[in-house]
């Protein structure tokens, strides 16, 4: 019904449709623009963040590991000390262990301590099993070709040296040794310290990594040794597999191929790739115990260095987020975005509609009234059809948001006697020299036509209170203007009416139009007798 209607009245109801796929898809993609815009300013917020966030925590995690080191290099020096003191005689084996015992209690991570003669040995081996110190004596074991009492044997006065993780007693453990000095100087005993680095490592899993509900990590920080075998990894299971021979192929590279590379030779960095991203720094455990010891022990002899090249060994601590975690906040809020799209979609489609409707209509009614030639070939305004035809329709637009509306009628005093004394021909000027000065008096966006040989008419639309007064004095200044322009023998004068539309009356044009066309020859009749008693007035005055 109402598609047969548009097309009925000249309107094509694809045209709508077209003109509606056009301003609906033009929608579409600004808010997608818009949206897309949003989204990728606050990932690129969040994750630089996120990167800022675990340059942070891998700092912090190196200096947790730096400081755990720091302090074992300084425990090894001072026990070294102490073991100086038992085996050369100072101390008794009694006055030792009471010295030793509080120690080691208050450090739950050292496993035991092996103390050698310089053959290799045992003097003494000390164990700590949950706080509780037991002596163990085997005179039948012997440590000299222990690489371990090997390599600390020959460090110099003061130096500490620090393996690589070694199987004790089915756990990993790292074995620090130091050379223990008489007091004339020469070496007389090896101390070996079985150190246990899980406890700092759960340290810092502990404070940086938080459990989600489904048992995943947030965030997963690894360490890893020169080859790229777990020291930390994500399982348990799959650490130490260059001790454990089950375990040979439980490496970072099968996990992150692609991130290996960069981390295997750069010391320290941070990039992003498919799977998250990754900060990494680079720790040297001993270098570090060689800087402590040369801090901590008094009798460091700095003109030698450890058989072992401080930079050989090293291990990577890591940090990684995987990819969706480093923008789940954008995510979330992504998902926010796209439910108010949703909302504008339904909104604009609606919108979209009704302002494709109205351009089609008002291209329709372009295009009809260039049609009907709706203008005045003389003076350029719309004539009474033209005048009509959008008079209606602002009458009608005005009806339903409540404009004001002022119809004013115009008509051109005593244009007969310019015709008849002037000719035609000045009366066409007249005419045209009028219609412009109307144009002139009122607005682009008002409508002016001429409905007959002298008669114009005005149509005022305006959405606040229509200033009568204002417009009746600018035309009568634009209208004395003209005079002094064209400076004729006759004088252009003007007869109005004005007449208001009220949206309660239901009034049409021609209810306007009579109403202005009383109160016009109402001033018509009014401008006459005031000439007529001008004229009297004037003849009285010849008389006398």
């Amino acid at each position: 019904m109402k598609i047969a209607w548009i097309e009925n009245n000249g309107i094509r109801f694809w045209d709508i449709v077209k003109k509606f796929l056009f301003i609906f898809c033009l929608t579409i993609i600004i808010i997608v623009g818009v949206t897309a815009i949003l989204y990728f300013a606050s990932a690129k917020n969040e994750l630089s963040m996120v990167e800022n966030q675990e340059l942070t925590n891998i700092s912090t995690i190196s200096k947790i590991v730096a400081r755990s080191f720091d302090t074992t290099v300084a425990d090894i020096v001072f026990l070294g000390e102490l073991v100086s003191d038992y085996v050369s005689g100072k101390k008794t084996e009694t006055e030792f262990l009471n010295t030793l015992s509080p120690f080691l209690r208050s450090k739950s991570y050292y496993n035991k301590l092996v103390i050698c003669d310089t053959k290799g040995k045992i003097i003494s081996e000390i164990l700590i099993k949950n706080g509780e110190i037991l002596k163990k004596y085997d005179t039948k074991a012997n440590y000299k070709k222990n690489p371990d009492f090997i390599n600390t044997l020959a460090e110099a006065r003061g130096h500490v040296y620090v393996s690589d993780f070694r199987i004790d007693d089915g756990a990993p453990v790292l074995i620090f040794g130091n050379p223990v000095f008489g007091q004339t100087g020469k070496k007389n005993a090896v101390l070996l310290v079985f150190y246990n680095c899980k406890p700092i490592f759960e340290i810092f899993g502990k404070t940086f990594e938080q459990e989600r509900t489904d048992k995943e990590k947030l965030t997963r920080y690894f360490i890893i040794n020169s080859n790229g075998y777990w020291i930390k990894g994500p399982n348990p299971e799959d650490e130490f597999g260059f001790l454990f021979e089950s375990r040979s192929e439980k490496k970072f590279l099968h996990i992150y191929p692609e991130a290996w590379e960069k981390i295997k030779s750069d010391q320290t960095g941070q990039f992003l790739v498919k799977s998250g991203l990754f900060t990494f720094t680079t720790f040297y455990p001993v270098a570090r115990a060689e800087k402590i010891s040369e801090q901590s022990s008094q009798k460091f002899d700095p003109t030698i260095s450890g058989n072992v090249h401080s930079f050989d060994y090293f291990w990577k601590i890591i940090s990684f987020v995987p990819r969706d975690l480093c923008t789940i906040q954008s995510n979330n809020r992504l998902k926010e975005f796209l439910l108010y799209d949703s909302i504008l979609v339904l909104f604009f489609i609606i919108v979209s509609w009704i302002i494709a409707r109205t351009s089609v209509k008002k291209e329709y009614m372009e295009k009809l009234l260039e049609h009907l030639s709706v203008t005045d070939p003389m003076t350029g305004l719309y004539n009474r059809r033209g005048f009509f035809l959008l008079a209606q329709q602002q009458l009608r637009i005005a009806e339903r948001i409540n404009q004001s509306i002022v119809l004013f009628f115009f008509d051109l005093d005593d244009f007969k006697s310019v015709n008849d004394k002037f000719g035609h021909q000045e009366g066409d000027v007249a005419l045209t020299k009028t219609a412009e000065m109307l144009r002139k008096t009122f607005r682009q966006s008002d409508i002016l036509g001429r409905t007959g040989g002298d008669e114009f008419i005005a149509l005022v639309i305006q959405n606040n209170p229509i200033d009568v007064e204002s417009i009746s004095t600018r035309l009568e200044e634009n209208l004395k203007n003209l005079n002094s322009e064209i400076n004729k023998e006759y004088r252009l004068s003007l007869s109005f009416g004005v007449a208001y539309f009220d949206p309660a009356k239901k009034q049409t044009i021609d209810n306007l139009i009579a109403t202005a066309d009383k109160m016009m020859y109402a001033q018509k009749r009014k401008k006459k007798k005031l000439r007529q008693q001008e004229d009297l007035d004037s003849q009285q005055d010849v008389a006398h």
